[in-house]
């Protein structure tokens, strides 16, 4: 991809100003079925992963525009979403004003912590967001003191081992797969190429572990999902490799 490289570190107003500018064209992608890997990989990864789960007060991080919020709410007695950027709560709440059990917080999850009582989530969830928490462990920190004991937290998030290669930066000199990295390009799903820059920071996968394992989660199953023949065909290229990684951890500590 050309228009990709790296950058300095960004706070949660610089990120949330990016997805700001992206909120409409986001709505868009998704509503039309645009995003194909939304649809038909990261939501049914999602989901599957999340089976299980206590559904009493769920906590939905980074809910960006908030379709996977909609669907949390059919099943959830009670939906808090948490998203920094104002555009996109604000299509969040025309996507889930059918649903009167959700409750938006505008602030990153670091301060969202602080409006609840600890231990007062029963499950979460966060889609496409770790890769964009600018502090992981302040994070981690945060889900941990929400949670109840034996909560789930389900992440689904750019493969860290394979997205460098899906997006053709693996051999750029200035990415080193084992250093946490600020990388900014145009914000791109297979059909569609948009103007408006995002960052993402990479992470390896032993970071993500050991933060997590550190502030008392447990891994409990992985997945790298690839479409079907049926949806891979829709794709301008076919898949040879997996370019998301679902997560699901328990809080045990």
């Amino acid at each position: 991809m050309t228009g990709i490289g790296p950058c300095p570190a960004k706070s949660h107003a610089d990120l949330a100003h990016e997805w700001d500018q992206l909120a409409e064209e986001r709505h868009r992608q998704i509503v039309s079925g645009q995003d194909l890997s939304f649809a038909h990989v990261i939501v049914p990864t999602t989901w599957r992963l999340w089976d299980g789960a206590d559904h009493s007060v769920m906590l939905d991080v980074g809910c960006g525009t908030g379709h996977f919020t909609a669907r949390l709410a059919q099943v959830a007695e009670e939906v808090f979403a948490v998203e920094p950027s104002p555009a996109s709560v604000a299509m969040a709440r025309k996507v889930c004003e059918g649903s009167p059990n959700v409750r938006f917080v505008e602030m990153p999850i670091e301060e969202a912590a602080s409006i609840f009582d600890n231990g007062s989530v029963t499950a979460a969830v966060a889609v496409m967001t770790l890769m964009t928490a600018p502090d992981l462990r302040a994070f981690v920190k945060a889900l941990a003191a929400l949670l109840r004991g034996r909560a789930r937290f389900v992440a689904t998030l750019a493969h860290p081992c394979f997205w460098p290669k899906y997006w053709g930066y693996e051999e750029e000199p200035w990415f080193p797969y084992g250093i946490e990295t600020y990388i900014e390009a145009p914000f791109v799903i297979s059909r569609h190429r948009s103007d408006v820059r995002t960052t993402h920071i990479h992470r390896p996968l032993d970071q993500y572990v050991t933060v997590f394992a550190d502030e008392g989660f447990q891994l409990d199953a992985l997945a790298e999902p690839m479409p079907s023949a049926e949806i891979e065909r829709l794709y301008p290229a076919p898949w040879r490799f997996p370019r998301f990684l679902g997560l699901r951890w328990v809080k045990v500590g």
